[in-house]
Formats: structure tokens, sequence, C-alpha cells
């Protein structure tokens, strides 16, 4: 006689905290700097998040001049406007609304971003840039790049939401970014009065970052959270809820994945596991091995 196990709910998380940004200098312009925070370094492998705009660019002016990044990849996700990239590895590459711009720094590489706009709409500038530490064994790997057209990001949609996938999986679905560890981003819009509940590896850290609106987190114990603030999420669990009981569109970003594997040691535009990494990353850039941005 065979028996029948009963289904078991996945799961919820709950809300452990939320953090609000504080306002930093980058470049010719101020953001919101959400991580790192003093509570948390990083959620999975996410170190760094950096909401910028929406502000009306300078054409020539803005933008963020030559500089080094290593042990990190650096990923600029734009909700408007239009961004070139360049580094010293010889990549460029222009990305417009719904584009991404993945760049891996891994042992040192030089690198600048600047407003490119062709149009009065791309003159307006908003978007997000975070970073990812690299695993230990890929610290010192060769820097690469990734250019993630808006096209080639696939949307997922539901009762009154969608779910645009950079990274990581969504059901069957799954972004185009070619990532180096167990690594989710997803751009997600709700309608007002729409609901999200979205399965998530059971093991990931995970956060929400509201980019517009303000929102409810979480399933029957709920908190509330609005633009510049970050969500984060208790783990273990298998599900997370969104929910938009306001009047106006919810806009944010889903972000984590694995524990960054430690320690983390930050150094201005490095991260590494130790000072010995950190200081030869300064060397190398002081001494041109990361070479250079002609023009810059």
């Amino acid at each position: 006689m065979s028996a029948t196990r009963p289904l078991q709910k996945a799961a919820q998380r709950s809300v452990e905290r939320i953090v609000e940004s504080h306002v930093a200098p980058v470049g010719t312009f101020t953001v919101r700097r959400a991580l790192p925070n003093p509570d948390h370094r990083a959620i999975g492998p996410w170190v760094f998040l950096d909401h910028f705009g929406p502000y009306r660019a300078n054409p020539g002016v803005d933008g963020v001049g030559a500089h080094p990044h290593a042990g990190i990849e650096t990923v600029t996700y734009l909700l408007s406007g239009r961004n070139e990239h360049r580094d010293s590895a010889g990549h460029r590459g222009i990305v417009s609304a719904g584009g991404a711009q993945w760049m891996t720094a891994g042992r040192g590489i030089v690198h600048s971003e600047r407003p490119l706009a062709q149009s009065e709409a791309e003159l307006t500038v908003h978007g997000i840039q975070l970073w990812t530490t690299l695993p230990r064994a890929l610290k010192s790997m060769e820097p690469r790049y990734q250019r993630l057209d808006a096209s080639s990001i696939p949307a997922v949609k539901g009762d009154g939401w969608t779910a645009r996938l950079i990274a990581g999986a969504l059901g069957d679905i799954e972004g185009p970014a070619q990532t180096l560890m167990p690594t989710l981003l997803w751009h997600v819009t709700l309608a007002p009065g729409a609901r999200l509940e979205a399965p998530v590896d059971a093991t990931f850290e995970l956060a929400c970052y509201v980019l517009e609106g303000e929102g409810a987190f979480g399933g029957e114990e709920r908190a509330n959270a609005r633009v510049g603030q970050l969500v984060i999420w208790q783990a273990p669990g298998e599900m997370f809820t969104i929910s938009n009981p306001g009047a106006a569109k919810l806009e944010l970003m889903v972000l984590g994945g694995a524990p960054a594997e430690g320690p983390l040691v930050f150094h201005g535009p490095f991260v590494m596991n130790t000072i010995e990494q950190v200081r030869a990353a300064e060397i190398a850039y002081r001494t041109g091995r990361m070479g250079s941005l002609p023009g810059e």
C-alpha cells in the first residue's frame, strides 16, 4: 500500500530590516547609496548599490572619468538615458534605457562611463550601479565586458506585474548575464493593486531596492518601504511576496545570490579578500599595469 505525501507550503521569507540610503557624490552628480551600509556589507555577492538620477545630463560634462577597479564586477542598468562605457582592455559599449553594462574588473582595469544622449528624452539620466565581489579563486582573472542590450533582457509577466531578468532565473526564463557565482538581478514593476509572489533559492541572501513608489513587503507580516530604501529579507525561505497597495506604480530592483566569499576588504574601487591583494592592486594601478584610457 502506498501513501501520499501531503503537499507542503513553501516557506515565506519575512523582512529582516529596511535600510535607508544616504547621499554620496560620484563624478559630477550625487547618488543614493544603499550598499554597503553599517549592518550589511553584502547581499549575496552584491557589495555596492548606487541609485543615480533622474537628472538632466549636461553633455560633455557629466559622467565618471577614468578610474580603476579590481576584484569586482560593475553593473550599470539604465531606466532612462543612454550610456557609454570604455575601458583599458579595449572594450567599448553603448546601451540605452532597459540595457546594462556588465564589466568584470578581475585583476584590474581602468574604465569610464558617461551619458551619450541622441535625443531630448535621453538627456534624462536614471539608473542604478551595483558591484559584485568575485569568488576568491577569480579575484585575479582577466577582465571582460558584457553589453546587455535592452532587447536581450527577457520579461516575465504576471497579473499586474512585470519582471525583467538581467541575471538569474524566474521559472524557466533566465537572464542573459553570464555570472561567475549564483546571482540574481531583476527589475520588477507592479501596477497599483498588484501582488507578486516569487520563488527563490532558499539559501540565497536577498534584498529589494525601491526605485519608484511605495510597496508592502512580506506575507502576513508586511513592512512598507519607499524610494531610496533597501528591503533586506531574512533567510532561509523559498518564496517572497511584494504588494503595491498604492495608486501609482511600484518599481524596484531585486538582487541577491549565494553569500559572498569573505573576508571582504574594501578600499575605494577595490574589493579584495586580503590587505595584501589591495596593496597589489594599488601598485598595479599606480605603475600603469592596469592600462589607461586615451584622452582621459
